[in-house]
């Protein structure tokens, strides 16, 4: 009689699948390295825009040594889509790996994370909190529709893990960065640069960075797909070396 009553009561009830329990899904990345071919690699660039790929373009999905040298930013871009239907402001974080050593013979590195910003959105000139205005590249990305004035949330690096020593067999570093003021409905484009180090020896072999992980941070916490996105550097020892001081090893990391 009890379980009759029960189901009856049950009748006509709501299913609780609230957003509130499932934040992780209200957030889609895509992980790209920005078109070597329009930025200056001494200070980082490059703009997501409509991803047309190609060097000359938006974004690619693979480097290619022969465009960098050694001393170099790459520059790598993850465009954070926000679900129209999302519930009110949330925060991210996002994991990044990548290799500071090559399948083959060493002598080069991705090493250091150098920055973390958010593009500026279209006809806004705003500059990002936090980062100096020879740092922003010319223009706008059109990759970013702001929800709130036309001012994008900030971006910041709130851990890193450089132990491995760039150079050593299977080497890899990480870092941690967290996009707050995120809203319903927004696309927002994520830049960060790596240092490209050389130690002066011919290395072979491949690299490569990838988006590791993902989860909401507040106000809930919850884990964001990321699937499989590795964004392959290849052909390192076309590399170039045009200044011997950028193929110095690298200091240590504090």
């Amino acid at each position: 009689m009890l379980a009759v009553l029960l189901s009856m009561a049950l009748v006509g009830q709501p299913v609780l699948v609230g957003k509130a329990f499932a934040a992780g899904g209200d957030f889609s990345l895509d992980f790209t390295a920005a078109a070597p071919f329009t930025y200056d690699h001494d200070i980082g660039g490059g703009t997501f825009d409509d991803r047309t790929v190609g060097k000359n373009k938006d974004i690619v999905e693979s480097l290619e040594g022969g465009d960098f040298d050694c001393g170099d930013l790459v520059s790598f871009l993850t465009r954070i889509k926000v679900a129209p239907g999302a519930t009110g402001t949330q925060t991210i974080d996002l994991k990044y790996v990548w290799t500071a050593d090559t399948t083959g013979q060493s002598g080069i590195a991705l090493d250091t994370m150098v920055n973390a910003v958010i593009n500026r959105p279209p006809n806004v000139s705003v500059i990002p909190p936090g980062v100096a205005e020879g740092t922003v590249p010319p223009g706008s990305d059109s990759g970013n529709f702001p929800d709130d004035g036309g001012v994008p949330g900030d971006a910041t690096i709130v851990a890193t893990d450089y132990t491995q020593t760039a150079f050593s067999k299977g080497a890899e570093h990480s870092a941690t960065v967290r996009v707050t003021d995120l809203d319903p409905g927004e696309n927002l484009v994520l830049r960060f640069e790596l240092h490209l180090v050389c130690d002066g020896r011919r290395p072979t072999g491949n690299m490569q960075a990838r988006l590791a992980g993902a989860s909401v941070v507040a106000p809930t916490s919850d884990a964001i797909s990321v699937g499989d996105q590795t964004i392959p550097f290849k052909h390192v020892g076309d590399v170039k070396c045009t200044d011997p001081k950028d193929c110095q090893p690298p200091p240590s990391p504090k």
